[in-house]
Parts: C-alpha cells; structure tokens; sequence
C-alpha cells in the first residue's frame, strides 16, 4: 500500500474544519528537525513556551498546561520529553477546554496522538548527536503489519544521551555580610529505551478491539561537583562537595478499547487502562573543607510508585443529520507512595543522624460528561458541552494523621465557529469554558527535599501540603482567522482567564533552615494575545511560517510590581523559513525568542531570568525515494542562561546570581524503508 501520513493541507483541514480551535502537528513537522524531545520540537509551535524543560501554554506550566496521550491525561509526574517523538502520529494543541477531556486545562492542552496506522512498513532510523557537550547514538524501528482480521504494529526507539551543564554563581548576603562564588559541573547519562506495541482485531460482528502501549525504560547516571571560593565573610558549610546519583525508572501505559457499533449512525466505545510509574534512586553528598578535607557524607535511598487503573467510555451517536451528541465518562484511582532514608555521617564514619519518610497519596477521580456538536447553519457551527468532575484525595504517612479532602466541579464548555457571510477563507471563534487545575499528589506529601549545602531563602528545602485545594477557573477565548492558497494560513486570538484558590509559595524559616511550601491564597486574572501565520513565497521556493505571544497576569496574594502567576514568561516568538527547491535538496531555519524578565515569588522574594534567543537550521538530502539524510545544527547561537534571585526582609538580603554557558549541537539521521514484502 502507498504509504500515507497527515502533513501539509491535511494538517490545516483538520484545524479549519474542526469546532474546537486547535493546532495540528503532523509527521512532517515532527521530523523537520530531527528532534530527539517533545520539548525542542513543541518550543517552535504557537503559543507554546519552554523554560527548565517545562512546556507551557500562554507562558504557564506547572500543572496550567495539560499533557494528554490519544486524549488521557498523561500519569502526574510525568515528564513530557519521556515519550520520543518517533512514537507519535501527530500533536493536537487545543487552545480551550471540551467536555470530552479532562477539564484540567486552564492554559490548554496537548494532545499526543500515537501511531496506530495498520499499513505494512518497515522503517529504519540511525542517529548521532553531540548535545550540551556529550555525544550519543540512537536507533529507531517501526514495523507494522497485516493478517487478516489482525493489524499490528511496533515502534521502537533505543538511545544513549546526556549533558554537560557549567554554572558560575555569585551569592552575596547582608547581615551578616559575605560575598561567594560556586564553580559547578553537572553531568549524567541516560539510556534509555521506548517501546510502543499496537495490536487492532476486527471481530466478526464488525465490532474492533485496540490493544495500545507505551513503555519507557531508563537509567540515569548523574554526577556533580562544586567549588566555593569566598571573597569575605563566612563561607558555607562544605566550600567543596560533590555528589552521584544513580537512578532507574519504569513507566508503562496499558489500554484495550472495545467499540461496538449501533445501527447505522451510532457508536459505543469502551476504553479499561492502566498506568504504571517506578523510580528508585541512590544518592550521596560528600562534603569538605575549603582545603579539601572530608567533613560530611549524606546518603539518600529513595523511590516513588504511582499506580492507576482507569476507565473511560463514550456513546456517540447522530441526531437529525445536525446533531452529533456524545455521551460518556471517564475516571481514575490513582496511589502514590514515597520512601526516602536519608542517613548523615562524619568523614570517620560517625553516624550523625537518620530520617525516614514514608507518605501515601490516594486520588479518586470520577467525571460525567454530555456534549453536542450541532450544525446550526452551513456557515454557524456549535459546541455545548458539561462535564462533572468529583475528586477524592487522601494522604497519610509515618507521624501524619490522615488528611482528606473532597471536591467537584462542574465545567459547562460552549464554543462557535462562524465562517463569515461571502468568505470561504475567513471564520470567527469564541469560547467560554470553566477549568481547573488538581494538586498533583507529590505536593500533597508532607516530604522534605533537603538542600545538601548553603540553605537559604534562595535555596530552600521544599515541602508538600496535604491541605491543598484545586483552583478553578473561569476562560474566555477568541479566534479570527483566515486561510488562503493551498497551503496558506493566519490567525490572531486573544483569552482571559480568572482563577480563585491559586496555589502559591509560602516561604519560612524553621529550626534554622529555610522551607518553601504550596497553599492556597487569593484569586490571579490572566490575559494575553497569540498570533500565527504560514504561507508560501510566491517568487521563490519558499515556505514561511511565523509565530508570537503576549502574556500578562497579576497574582492577588503577592504585592506588585511584576507579581505574575507561575513566573508566566510574557514574550515568545518563531520566525521559519524552509527552502524547497525542485531537486533533492532542502534546507530550514528557525530563529526564537523568549523573554524572561522580573517576577515576584512573594512579599520578600523576586527572580530574574534572562531572555533566550535560540537559532536552529537543518538540511535534508532525499537519495531515493526510500532513503534520506537530515543533518541539523541546533542552538547555533549558544546564548548563556542568566537566572537570578533575591530576597530582602530589611535586616537580612541574599542576591544570587548563576550564569550557565551553553553549546552548540549537530545531529544526523540516516532514515531507510525497508523493502516489506
């Protein structure tokens, strides 16, 4: 069969068409640039930010984005660069909230879309990169097939990378006074292995089953050191330490789907899944004296279980040829636990002290959703939709009476599109939609996460809270946008959100040592504009896409100036250009930007971070029609990365300051299909 994937204009009637205002990302901008992560891919889509390898919507992570996997939300905990991008059909990104989903999703949401085609192919991918100064290899398999009733399908990615991260940081402290530097290295290795297994059964009564998996395996070596040299005043306690850190990590995804049809206009689908997620660590500090004499040694054993069984269904059915009503629920019991010893010593050996922790978190989460998808007139379509949503959280440890909290929301969900009276290329969208955001279980458990050396305000121990509530929010979006040619299309849309019960920091100093916790304080408004253009040059062979976003927001509970909510990154841009000649030759660039800025974290405390200014190109050589090679240069301009913070209560200030240097990285990928017999 000739193979067939969603690029170019498919890609662009799926977001024209569709009521919902989404982006559509499909297999040949996944590829485009090689990427290895779904962070450096996804950093170049509008209105999508990264900072710390966080992707963020309208500037917001932290819980505001919501990553879903074929329309689930993704296990918490659950970094978004853990699934290769090789295992992916397309991305959706889906500007509001519907009934459908999970309405945990004040900024928006992301929806990966794994691959599920049933074609033969035999696909073979060979890579090698040098990234963050460490050079490593990857491989990448996608087999699929067909016996009669039974399709089935593997895709496959093995990988060794790594980093190698420099830092220089200044600390100067007033009352009493000192002024220090740190010289740090940090480095780790990760091997790691994705497998997503698909198998699909067509029954005899027309009904299917699909059988999809998703399977990541890594272990991560990391090692880092620190060199302290003081200017005046006291240093820290271990002017030189060092510490290891070997971990290991199991997360598997598991769901069978039963669909059933039901007459000529109906459908029932049943889903039954299960998500688990392991990691287990061996940590150890060393600390010493400026002249390098051992003082100090911390050893951590820790690990982390999440587990959760989930169900979902939907009935779907067609009403008067107008009316598309689907019905359905979907919901999940989900348990974290965590154990951490941590054992202190003397360089001699002197057991200086023990700590135990060991926390469980349950989550219960049932919801109920209706929606309908009604075309009003040819050119008016509508969406209404309500969806209840009941959460309940349990957390209970060693020397922690059991805490318990209970809630619900309802989310009533209205989107329109209307295509504008005598244009086929323009067409209006509103939203309004009420969403909001879970705790995640890890900043329900009352855990300490210890700082080794140098506690301070600007580098503070952190600690759960089991009392934590949801926050809720009210949104409004709008849409303009207007397609043209083949290929061409632009957009310009605007939102408003206002949130109560925002989960803020709570900075403290207790016994000597200073702790960042998370509660629930007073209500934020956020507000920002997206603009996103792509079109074809008309004299020359060139395709240019171009992205921006504008966001603002003001947190209540926290004195301004700059009081933004989750430290919202207020700028971000793309410009692309991509070169397509007639012959086998193409070439691209991407030039972004991203603006930091002044935040403020509470009465007390502000950061700083730096703007990031990022230069990608790549170059693409089609030898045949089966074989290909990509070479890609990223991070052209290996800009450092500032970050600063400060905190001033009038008899005592700390200003920090780190400056990370960065490096430029190359990537080649040798793509082949393999003949399929």
């Amino acid at each position: 069969m000739q193979r067939v994937e969603i690029s170019g204009s498919a890609t662009q009637a799926l977001r024209r068409n569709d009521t919902a205002a989404k982006i559509v990302v499909g297999r040949a901008d996944i590829e485009q640039y090689g990427d290895t992560t779904l962070s450096a891919l996804l950093k170049r889509q509008p209105g999508i930010s990264v900072a710390g390898g966080e992707v963020r919507m309208r500037g917001l992570g932290a819980g505001y984005t919501q990553l879903l996997i074929n329309g689930e939300p993704a296990p918490q905990g659950m970094s978004i660069d853990t699934i290769s991008p090789e295992l992916i059909e397309r991305i959706e990104i889906l500007r509001t909230a519907s009934a459908e989903y999970s309405a945990q999703a004040m900024a928006g949401s992301i929806n990966v879309i794994l691959r599920k085609g049933s074609r033969a192919q035999r696909d073979l991918k060979l890579a090698a990169e040098n990234l963050q100064g460490v050079t490593g290899p990857s491989a990448t398999m996608q087999v699929a097939d067909r016996a009669g009733a039974l399709s089935y399908g593997l895709a496959g990615t093995l990988s060794d990378t790594g980093f190698r991260s420099p830092s220089t940081t200044t600390e100067r402290l007033e009352g009493p006074a000192a002024l220090r530097t740190f010289t740090d290295l940090n480095t780790s290795h990760q091997a790691k292995l994705n497998l997503a297994p698909r198998l699909n059964w067509t029954l005899a009564n027309g009904d299917t089953l699909a059988w999809q998996n998703l399977l990541d395996l890594y272990r991560t070596n990391g090692h880092g050191d620190s060199r302290e040299t003081s200017i005046y005043g006291a240093s820290t306690a271990y002017p030189v330490n060092d510490w290891r850190a070997l971990s290991h990590t199991v997360f598997l995804r598991s769901g069978v789907t039963w669909t059933h049809a039901v007459g000529a206009d109906s459908k029932l689908s049943v889903k039954l899944g299960y998500d688990y997620n392991h990691r287990n660590t061996d940590y150890a500090f060393h600390g010493a004296s400026a002249n390098g004499t051992p003082l100090f040694t911390r050893a951590v054993t820790s690990n982390a279980d999440d587990d959760s069984i989930t169900t979902s269904g939907k009935f779907l059915t067609r009403l008067r040829e107008a009316h598309s009503l689907a019905i359905g629920w979907d919901g999940a019991d989900t348990r974290r636990s965590e154990m951490r010893r941590q054992d202190d010593s003397s360089a001699s050996g002197i057991a200086l002290g023990q700590l135990l922790q060991e926390y469980e978190a349950r989550v219960r989460r049932i919801a109920l959703f209706a929606q309908d998808e009604w075309d009003v007139t040819p050119r008016l379509q509508a969406y209404l939709g309500l969806r209840w949503e009941g959460l309940d959280t349990r957390t209970d440890g060693a020397m922690l009476a059991a805490v318990r909290n209970r809630s619900s929301v309802f989310s009533p969900v209205a989107q329109m599109m209307w295509k504008l009276p005598n244009q086929e290329r323009d067409q209006v969208r509103l939203a309004l939609a009420r969403t909001y955001k879970a705790p995640p279980t890890r900043d329900l458990l009352p855990r300490r996460y210890t700082t080794n050396n140098d506690n301070g305000p600007t580098n503070p121990d952190v600690q759960g809270n089991p009392d934590l509530r949801p926050e809720l929010a009210w949104g409004l979006d709008a849409a303009y946008e207007s397609y043209f040619g083949k290929e061409g299309s632009m957009s310009i849309s605007a939102y408003a959100r206002r949130i109560r019960d925002v989960t803020v920091q709570r900075l403290f100093e207790q016994n000597g040592s200073w702790v960042t916790t998370p509660f629930n304080g007073g209500k934020a408004k956020v507000a920002g504009i997206e603009f996103d253009a792509k079109f074809p040059l008309r004299a020359w062979p060139v395709d240019v896409r171009a992205n921006a976003s504008r966001n603002w927001s003001r947190l209540d509970a926290v004195p301004g100036p700059d009081n933004r909510l989750g430290s919202q990154i207020p700028f971000s841009a793309n410009v692309a250009l991509d070169y397509r000649p007639a012959g086998a030759l193409t070439l691209g660039v991407n030039a972004g930007m991203q603006t930091g800025g002044p935040v403020r974290i509470s009465n007390n405390l502000a950061n700083y971070t730096g703007v990031t200014r990022t230069l990608d190109g790549y170059a693409l050589w089609k030898f045949d029609s089966k074989s290909r090679l990509r070479i890609s240069m990223l991070n052209i301009l290996h800009q450092d990365q500032l970050q600063r913070s400060l905190y001033a209560d009038g008899g005592y200030s700390t200003n920090r300051i780190t400056n990370t240097p960065t490096s430029t990285g190359i990537r080649a990928i040798y793509e082949h299909q393999l003949q399929v017999k």
